[in-house]
């Protein structure tokens, strides 16, 4: 007997494929080992690809023949194979693949623009419009500030027109113009269907060892023409499943089967779709929904045979290393989010990050995860102070050596939560707790909107990555503000403002008291704002003071260049009040 050995790479380390005419909902174990049926099929139709390329002709006998003789071959070898021992069967994966390529119907819109005045309630309003088949798009703040005027343009969806339309002009009042009837006159795109994914998967340099033998191997000829067939091969199974297979060059080269086939069923086997002896051409090249293939789960020319896999080997866990970190005073994470995190909010999502933090980081020292600070040892609360800001009596950290939880926003919109600490480093059980705090979704809501569209998500970023302006040591004259800054002093007396407690007398004092220069001229940016500030629970019984503050946009400019980080006011540790230098 010859034997002929194919070596079959899976560039993906994937295998998915069903057996014929099988829905792979009812299948959820996928083919494994690959069925030698499959592989009939697939040689044959790379016979025809290669057929065409040097110039053969299927209608000719002598070429017919060939083909002919080469199925032959195949179908009357007895099959082995050695298959990878780690191979696992994969989690179920639910696809939506395109079918056939269709128009869309054309949808109708209502279309109106709406000019806001400077002193609106942006945030309110865009609250109160927000709707079922509502879409807003808004002037960018860079324009505003250019002199533009700020136009809100509303996109009502048709089927939703008679009651939104009436809403939107009761917010925001008459549109600059009538609404506009417009269609989108739709796309062509595929239409889809839903698929599983039942797939198997390996370490990508582990390849599958096909070992096929029958005397007519020894023809030369014909190994040739098997060769030059599975070199074209690119996929195998469903078409995600990328492969390379080629003859191995010598037979020592392949290891010894682990795989083979019996006829009758036995404890631990699966069946395999192989080609019977006497399997013609028109069985090979039958597709599903013939006739003679219709409500049939073995196609004629083939049968069950049942294969044995290998038996896994045994896994034993990997002692993990102890990971030095990188010694920081700076951790970046991004966030990511399905409704964007309002700049009012700020506070809510920093505080509830940092309790999450302070949890873990109890966890990590005491191995207890229900342990609070109140319950946790004497030494263990001092040894967490820095990162609480307070000692274990309770007595708050002096000179700003508390770790800070502070959020850089691009055009408003928070973007980066920064972990800061500039009196020293964070040690490792540290950036473990700030590590295991953002793999969890934190929750920006009221606690009325707790649902999944109030939570980010949150990215650790590589300590390569530059840190945001005025974390990198560089100076500047000029200051402006990325959070809003909330004065931390009340400034009414009897509804009227105090002189001695303005915002520009509150800045100075704050910079006189950090030791900056108090000399700095107050320029306000845009309308003021109601933003959440932080109260900690010891002041919890003054309820009077809890509550949103009115916060401002403020550029300051110095007569003397100033080092940041540059954070001022109230909850100014929890991402207010946060600076950005000006080239």
């Amino acid at each position: 007997m010859m034997r002929v050995v194919l070596r079959q790479e899976f560039p993906l380390g994937r295998f998915h494929a069903t057996p014929w005419r099988v829905n792979p909902y009812d299948d959820p174990h996928g083919e494994w080992p690959p069925s030698p049926w499959r592989l009939v099929r697939a040689v044959t139709a790379r016979w025809y690809q290669w057929a065409r390329e040097v110039g053969k002709d299927p209608e000719r006998p002598e070429d017919l023949e060939e083909l002919e003789s080469l199925q032959r071959a195949l179908c009357r070898s007895s099959y082995a194979f050695w298959l990878p021992p780690s191979a696992r069967r994969g989690v179920s994966l639910r696809q939506y693949q395109p079918t056939e390529i269709n128009m869309d119907p054309p949808a109708w819109k209502w279309v109106a623009e709406f000019e806001r005045s400077s002193n609106a309630d942006d945030t309110k309003d865009q609250h109160e419009i927000k709707g079922k088949g509502v879409s807003l798009r808004k002037t960018s703040k860079k324009d505003i500030n250019n002199g533009l005027p700020n136009i809100w343009t509303v996109t009502v969806k048709d089927n939703q027109a008679k009651e939104a339309k009436h809403r939107i002009e009761k917010v925001l009042g008459s549109p600059k113009s009538p609404w506009q009837h417009v269609c989108d006159p739709g796309l062509r795109a595929y239409s889809t269907s839903l698929v599983q994914d039942n797939y198997w998967c390996f370490p990508r340099d582990e390849p599958i060892w096909w070992f096929i033998e029958d005397d007519a191997w020894s023809d030369q000829r014909l190994v040739e023409v098997l060769e030059a067939c599975v070199e074209r091969l690119t996929w195998f199974g469903r078409a995600e499943t990328l492969t390379r297979m080629r003859i191995a060059c010598a037979i020592n080269e392949a290891p010894e089967p682990n795989c083979t086939f019996s006829d009758d069923r036995i404890s631990g086997s699966v069946p395999v779709l192989v080609p019977l002896p006497d399997a013609g051409r028109e069985d090979i090249e039958r597709t599903t929904d013939e006739k003679n293939a219709k409500q049939r789960t073995v196609p004629p020319g083939a049968a069950w045979r049942y294969a044995r896999r290998p038996p896994r080997p045994f896994v034993r866990e990997r002692p993990s290393s102890p990971c030095h970190h990188k010694r920081l005073h700076l951790v970046q994470l991004a966030i990511g989010w399905n409704v964007a995190p309002e700049p009012g909010a700020i506070v809510r999502l920093t505080s509830r990050f940092r309790g999450v933090v302070l949890r873990e980081l109890l966890h990590i020292k005491t191995g207890n995860p229900k342990v609070t600070w109140s319950r946790a040892s004497r030494d263990c609360r001092e040894r967490i102070a820095t990162m609480v800001g307070k000692h274990a009596d309770g007595t708050p950290l002096s000179g700003h050596r508390h770790t800070e939880f502070l959020v850089w926003c691009k055009d408003s919109v928070p973007t980066h939560i920064l972990v800061w600490r500039g009196s020293d480093t964070f040690d490792e059980d540290e950036l473990e707790a700030i590590l295991r705090a953002a793999s969890r979704e934190i929750s920006w809501g009221t606690p009325g909107m707790d649902a999944g569209e109030w939570k980010v998500r949150l990215v650790p970023l590589d300590p390569s990555v530059p840190p945001p302006p005025g974390f990198d040591e560089h100076v500047s004259i000029v200051w402006e503000s990325v959070t809003p800054y909330v004065r931390p002093r009340h400034y009414l007396r009897g509804g009227k403002e105090r002189p001695r407690e303005s915002l520009e007398a509150q800045i100075r004092r704050e910079l006189q008291q950090r030791e900056i220069s108090r000399d700095v001229t107050c320029e306000f940016i845009g309308a003021p704002c109601w933003v959440s500030v932080h109260f900690p629970r010891r002041k919890a019984n003054r309820r009077a003071f809890i509550g949103d503050r009115l916060g401002q946009r403020v550029r300051l400019i110095f007569p003397d260049p100033v080092r940041g980080p540059l954070r001022l006011g109230h909850s100014s540790s929890f991402g207010l009040g946060l600076f950005r230098p000006l080239a």
